[in-house]
């Protein structure tokens, strides 16, 4: 389906087989995402229909408005559980772990070096396991072949869950959910799906939805771009499956501000917490003068960075071109579609995926952030401003992180407006060194990773760890 938001003469720099090839692989995705979401709704719904879930869910919300230290007392006297055996062998001493035992539930093993979800969930495992948290880590689709992904995130220290652990994460689950103090759950349609087992196996446990971004406000925003009206009525189901869990959850992360707001309006008995996303400061080296070119990073399994980077390459970048003929334009991302770049004028190279962006982020004058949807805080923003690269964004990109000039971010939406604040950045040195100080100092005040920890530690305190 043509882009209507594209002229034809533009649209026809970026292949058709190309577009066609990620609208297809993006709609197989959703009909997968979608017959599972049906099924995994039928039981909830009949569990939601019996009057002792009603009682449950308003015992809940009772409970999480008492002071800290009833709470407390109140979860002794409910639950009395046998002794377990720690998870794995027993590296570090029990004790270590005095506020109980947590399992951290994913679709895949994070790959912190090539997307920001993946950086997310691993500050998140490291995070708890600070706090006092006995934590593993499960990767249900990929539980039991092997994979250098896992291998790297155990040599990093975290502790995942293998097969000799247990055949799969259900089984996990039925043979140690009475153990468990704490299950997060990741993503509506990876972690989400064993919201029913938890309940069902962990009724000790207190459940955290970690959404990363909300899918089924992505999904909207996509159909919405792109009119189908195929996607747009998929969506439905998507949405109706993530507020569940958000429901049957004791908590849900969001990482913006408008998915915050969003979630009160649609779900206000839910307690929801806004996580802004950690990222570690790396403070430039380089000056004004020693950078050239401008980036974009993403993995391009993710629709809304394939749609943006085509959608720039289309409509801003020979508007950009027209005043910075000389310009160069680097990605950086792994998935990216080939024959995306055939017939772009300018100088346009994609280097692949770099496990360390670092000298990347150090050589560039400007990143770019052209998302047309999407949901969540964008980690591409949030990586460059904590490198102090100033980036050129659109609303969308920029949403819910209160992002202005002074946070080092210039946000437009119409095209010519794009090229010429990219412009203006790009050649002005006293710009370029106001926009990178006043990334720093945001990234510093809003990314932290301590500040992070400290959210985090004050509402496991407030669902009663």
């Amino acid at each position: 389906m043509p882009d209507p938001s594209i002229s034809p003469e533009a649209d026809s720099m970026i292949p058709a087989a190309v577009a066609t090839a990620q609208m297809r692989r993006d709609r197989e995705a959703l009909a997968q995402a979608q017959a599972q979401i049906v099924e995994l709704r039928r039981p909830l719904q009949y569990l939601q229909s019996l009057p002792p879930y009603r009682i449950y869910t308003r015992a809940r919300r009772a409970y999480q408005h008492l002071p800290v230290g009833m709470r407390t007392w109140v979860r002794r006297a409910w639950v009395r559980r046998p002794k377990a055996e720690p998870f794995g062998p027993a590296t570090t001493p029990v004790s270590r772990h005095p506020r109980g035992r947590a399992l951290v539930i994913d679709d895949h093993w994070p790959q912190p070096d090539r997307d920001s979800g993946s950086i997310d969930i691993v500050n998140l495992v490291h995070a708890l396991d600070l706090l006092g948290f006995d934590v593993i880590l499960a990767a249900a689709r990929q539980h039991d072949t092997p994979s250098p992904e896992r291998d790297a995130l155990m040599h990093g220290g975290l502790r995942c869950l293998l097969p000799s652990d247990a055949a799969s994460v259900d089984e996990f689950l039925v043979q140690q959910g009475h153990s468990l103090d704490l299950c997060v759950l990741c993503r509506v349609y990876c972690g989400g799906r064993f919201l029913e087992a938890v309940r069902h196996h962990a009724l000790a446990a207190r459940v955290i939805f970690n959404t990363i971004d909300l899918a089924f406000l992505r999904e909207e925003r996509r159909a919405e771009t792109t009119d189908d009206a195929a996607l747009r009525a998929a969506v439905r189901d998507v949405r109706a499956r993530e507020e569940e869990i958000i429901r049957g959850s004791e908590a849900t992360l969001v990482v913006s501000r408008a998915e915050f707001d969003l979630l009160a309006k649609e779900v206000p008995e839910a307690l929801v917490a806004e996580m802004p996303l950690a990222r570690a400061l790396t403070p430039p080296s380089t000056s004004f003068a020693q950078r050239a070119g401008i980036g974009f990073i993403g993995g391009f399994a993710h629709a809304p960075n394939v749609d943006g980077i085509r959608y720039f390459l289309a409509k801003i970048w020979p508007l950009v071109l027209h005043d910075l003929p000389d310009l160069e334009l680097t990605i950086v991302g792994a998935d990216f579609p080939e024959g995306l770049l055939a017939g772009i004028p300018g100088r346009v190279r994609w280097l692949g995926h770099m496990p360390n962006v670092v000298p990347w982020f150090e050589g560039l004058r400007l990143t770019i952030a052209p998302l047309r949807f999407g949901a969540g805080a964008k980690g591409k923003v949030a990586s460059s401003l904590a490198a102090g690269v100033p980036c050129i964004a659109t609303s969308v990109a920029a949403e819910g992180m209160l992002l202005s000039e002074a946070a080092g971010v210039l946000v437009e939406n119409d095209p010519g407006a794009f090229a010429l604040r990219l412009r203006d950045a790009y050649i002005d040195e006293v710009l370029w060194n106001r926009l990178s100080t006043g990334g720093l100092a945001y990234a510093a005040e809003t990314l932290s990773l301590s500040r992070w920890q400290n959210r985090l530690d004050a509402l496991l305190r407030q669902i009663g760890l």
